[in-house]
C-alpha cells in the first residue's frame, strides 16, 4: 500500500506520523537576518509532483520543512524539523518516506542544511545584477515603501551564459510548488524568451540589490510563411508579491514588447489557467481600448452591434490577439457599453455569447464527423443536456467578464 496515496486508511495509531505536505512546508524569501524571525512565511500550492497524488507525508510526527531563498542569489536552506520518526520495528515494518530524497529532485543542487553558511552569502547579494535587457520601469500606487520594479527579457540563446543558467535553474524550484504539472524548460532550445520581474531594494548595508518577483517564458513557434506565433508557457509572481497588480504589469509589457515585432502574427497561450485566462481578458480589453479607441469604444460597440472584420484585423495586427480572444474582447466592450438593466440589451448580449459557446458542440452534420470529447458530443446531440449546459456556462461568463470590466475601472488611468 502506497501510504502517502491513502494516508487516510491508516490505522488510528499511525495517524499521527501522517500530514499535508501542503501544511508542514513553508517558504520564506530571505533579504536580512531579521527575515527569519518576520511572520512572512507562505505555503506551497502543489506538492503532487513531490509526494503523489494526495500530497501527503507519512512516518514523521508533527513535521515541518521549512525552505529559505536568498532574495536576489536564489541559494536555498533546507530545514527538517520533527518530533519523532516511526520505527519501523515498532509499527510492523512500516517505514517513514525520504524527504530528502523526495526534495532533491526538486530543490537546487546547492541546497545547503547549514543555516550559517546560508546567511554568510547574503552579504554578496547585492553582485546579482538583472539579467537581460530592461523593458519597463515602474512603481505601484499606494506602496508604504517607494519600491521600485524592473522589467527584463532575456533573449533567445541564452544558454551560452552559464551564470544565468544556473540562477533560473534555481528560480524554477517554485514552479513545482505552485504551478499544476510544472516542468522545467529545455535551456538549450533556441526558441525560449524569458521575462524577469525584478524588484529593487536596499540591503542591510545600505547597497542596491534587486530581487526576482515574477517571471513569464515565452516559446516563439514558427508560424507559415515567414511569421512567429509566440506562445506563453508559464507564468509565476511569487506569493508575497501576488493580488497587486504585478501579473498585469508582466503580461502587458510582453505584448507590448512583441506587437513591435512585424513578424509576430498573434500571440498564444499553453493550456491557461482561470486565473491566467481572467489576466489575460483584461490586459486584451486594456490594449484595445488603448491602441483601437475608435474600434472599440461604446460609442463605435453600439453603432455597429457586431464583431466586425474590421475590428479581427486590427486586433489581430496592432494588439496580437488571436481571434478568439478578439471576441471575447468584444463581449466584454459589449456589455461596457450596454445598460445591463435594459432587458432587450441582455438578450442581445446573452445571445452572442451562447453563440460562441455553442460552437465547439457542433459536428459537421454533412460529413457525420463526431466531436473529439464524448462529453462534447452527447451536449450536441441532447438539447436538454445542451440548453443547461449553455445557460450555467453563460452565467460563468457573465460572472467572469463583470469581475475583468471591475478590475479595468480599478486600474483605469
Amino acid at each position: 500500500m502506497d501510504l502517502n496515496e491513502q494516508g487516510i486508511l491508516l490505522p488510528a495509531p499511525l495517524r499521527v506520523f501522517d500530514c499535508s505536505a501542503n501544511e508542514i512546508i513553508s517558504f520564506k524569501l530571505i533579504r536580512s537576518e531579521k527575515d527569519l524571525n518576520e511572520k512572512n512565511e507562505f505555503g506551497p500550492e502543489f506538492t503532487h509532483q513531490i509526494f503523489g497524488e494526495n500530497e501527503r507525508i507519512f512516518g514523521y510526527k508533527n513535521l515541518k520543512v521549512d525552505i529559505y531563498c536568498l532574495s536576489s542569489s536564489l541559494n536555498f536552506y533546507l530545514n527538517i524539523d520533527y518530533d519523532e520518526k516511526i520505527n519501523p520495528k515498532k509499527y510492523n515494518q512500516f517505514k517513514a518516506d525520504d524527504l530528502v530524497e523526495s526534495l532533491n529532485q526538486w530543490i537546487p543542487l546547492s541546497t545547503t542544511t547549514n543555516l550559517d553558511l546560508f546567511l554568510s552569502k547574503l552579504k554578496n547579494e547585492n553582485e546579482y545584477l538583472p539579467f537581460g535587457e530592461q523593458i519597463l520601469t515602474y512603481e505601484l500606487k499606494g506602496e508604504k515603501k517607494s519600491l521600485s520594479y524592473s522589467i527584463n527579457r532575456v533573449n533567445q540563446n541564452f544558454c551560452d551564459d552559464k551564470k544565468f543558467v544556473e540562477w533560473y535553474s534555481r528560480l524554477e524550484t517554485f514552479l513545482v510548488f505552485f504551478i499544476d504539472a510544472a516542468s522545467t524548460i529545455d535551456k538549450d532550445d533556441p526558441n525560449w524568451v524569458i521575462y524577469l520581474l525584478y524588484q529593487q531594494y536596499q540591503n542591510d548595508n545600505g547597497q542596491i540589490c534587486y530581487a526576482p518577483i515574477g517571471f513569464i517564458t515565452v516559446y516563439l513557434y514558427y508560424a507559415y510563411p515567414e511569421k512567429r506565433r509566440p506562445r506563453v508557457s508559464q507564468v509565476l509572481i511569487l506569493p508575497p508579491y501576488q493580488r497587486k497588480g504585478h501579473g498585469r504589469r508582466l503580461l502587458t509589457a510582453i505584448y507590448n514588447d512583441l506587437r513591435k515585432d512585424s513578424r509576430v502574427q498573434d500571440i498564444t497561450a499553453e493550456d491557461p489557467s482561470d486565473e491566467f485566462v481572467a489576466l489575460r481578458d483584461l490586459v486584451s480589453l486594456e490594449l484595445c481600448h488603448k491602441y483601437l479607441p475608435d474600434l472599440f469604444s461604446k460609442e463605435s460597440i453600439l453603432k455597429t452591434n457586431r464583431l466586425t472584420k474590421e475590428m479581427i484585423e486590427k486586433a489581430r495586427d496592432i494588439c496580437k490577439l488571436t481571434k478568439q480572444e478578439i471576441r471575447r474582447v468584444y463581449e466584454i466592450c459589449f456589455l461596457q457599453s450596454i445598460n445591463i438593466n435594459d432587458e432587450e440589451q441582455m438578450k442581445i448580449f446573452r445571445l452572442l455569447v451562447k453563440q460562441r459557446l455553442y460552437e465547439p458542440l457542433q459536428f459537421d452534420k454533412r460529413r457525420r464527423l463526431q466531436l473529439a470529447d464524448p462529453t462534447l458530443e452527447a451536449l450536441a446531440t441532447n438539447p436538454e443536456k445542451r440548453k443547461k449546459y449553455l445557460s450555467t456556462q453563460y452565467e460563468y461568463v457573465l460572472e467572469h467578464y463583470e469581475n475583468i470590466l471591475r478590475a479595468f475601472d480599478k486600474y483605469k488611468d
